[in-house]
Parts: C-alpha cells; sequence; structure tokens
C-alpha cells in the first residue's frame, strides 16, 4: 500500500504548489495612461503595454529624431554623388 501512495502523493503536491493565489497583476490606470496590445517581433503572443503620456511624448520625440537623421543621411548621400 505506502509503495502505491508515494508516487500518488509527489505529484499531488506538486500540483498544491502551484495552485497559489497569484498577486495582483493589474495596476491602477492613471489618466495620462495609456494601454495598447503588442505583438513583440518574433513572437506570436500579445502583450499589454501601458505608458504613461510622458513615456509616449518621449517615444516620439526619438522616433523624430531617427527620421530627421535618416533623411539627414540620405541627403548626405546625394550630395556627395554629384
Amino acid at each position: 500500500m505506502k509503495r502505491l501512495a508515494i508516487p500518488l502523493l509527489v505529484p499531488l503536491a506538486m500540483l498544491v504548489g502551484c495552485a497559489g493565489t497569484p498577486g495582483p497583476q493589474v495596476a491602477k490606470l492613471d489618466a495620462g495612461m495609456q494601454c495598447e496590445r503588442e505583438q513583440p517581433t518574433g513572437s506570436k503572443l500579445l502583450m499589454m503595454r501601458c505608458r504613461t503620456l510622458a513615456e509616449r511624448q518621449l517615444d516620439q520625440r526619438d522616433v523624430d529624431a531617427l527620421t530627421e537623421a535618416t533623411r539627414r543621411q540620405r541627403v548626405d548621400k546625394r550630395l556627395q554623388g554629384s
């Protein structure tokens, strides 16, 4: 009887250990928070990304700077080729 009980109790103990209650995973949204579902490159899973107004403005500033740098690089190459 003991031989049968031990193999059955080990998986049961593992299941009980994994069945704990999860902690709070949802943050309260501030007035300036905006959440979007995004699909990271190389993944098929959607992830929720929440950003403040300041973070969105900083991201937009970075995009604008990159766009301007790319535009300048194209103009410089055209001038050097002439």
